[in-house]
């Protein structure tokens, strides 16, 4: 599988589709059952190209995360909302349920509540938590968030369902 212009740095799988995010901005759709090319999302914005740093796929929504600070949410392959939620790149994300961690260059975690519905998605900021060190990777398990930094450090965050 091959089409992107740049690095490959970001892959998701959900419901039989390979979703691999670029630095070249772009969002390519593959089918896993013979590797086509179903869509690529993006390409058609060159004027706002910004490397896509991490992926997030549930069900028909797609999140983005890119090293401007802008996460992207796609719902059936349309851009919905790009909402700027860092200062710098965001180089992590992670979902359970309705809530959305990120964290990237800016050293903060932020936590959102994804609201959603027939007609639109919105993103609602919950809270934020400073960190010593850039974050590097998230990851939710069992009502604790675990946060990578680039201090070789992992901290550990307790979030109630």
């Amino acid at each position: 599988m091959d089409g992107h212009k740049s690095v490959v740095s970001s892959l998701a799988i959900c419901d039989g589709v390979l979703y691999s995010g670029s630095w070249d901005g772009s969002i390519r759709l593959w089918s896993l059952s013979d590797h086509s090319l179903l869509t690529v999302l993006g390409e058609d914005m060159p004027r706002t190209v910004t490397s896509v740093l991490s992926l997030i796929a549930h069900q028909n929504i797609l999140i983005a995360s890119h090293e401007n600070g802008c996460i992207k949410i796609w719902r059936n392959d349309i851009l919905i909302k790009s909402v700027q939620s860092h200062n710098g790149a965001i180089f992590a994300i992670g979902m359970e349920g309705k809530w959305l961690f990120t964290g990237g260059w800016d050293k903060n975690v932020n936590v959102q509540e994804i609201l959603e519905d027939d007609f639109r998605v919105d993103i609602r900021p919950i809270g934020s938590t400073p960190g010593s060190s850039v974050v590097t990777d998230l990851l939710y398990w069992q009502g604790k968030l675990f946060v990578g930094h680039n201090d070789r450090t992992i901290k550990v965050y307790y979030y109630g369902k």
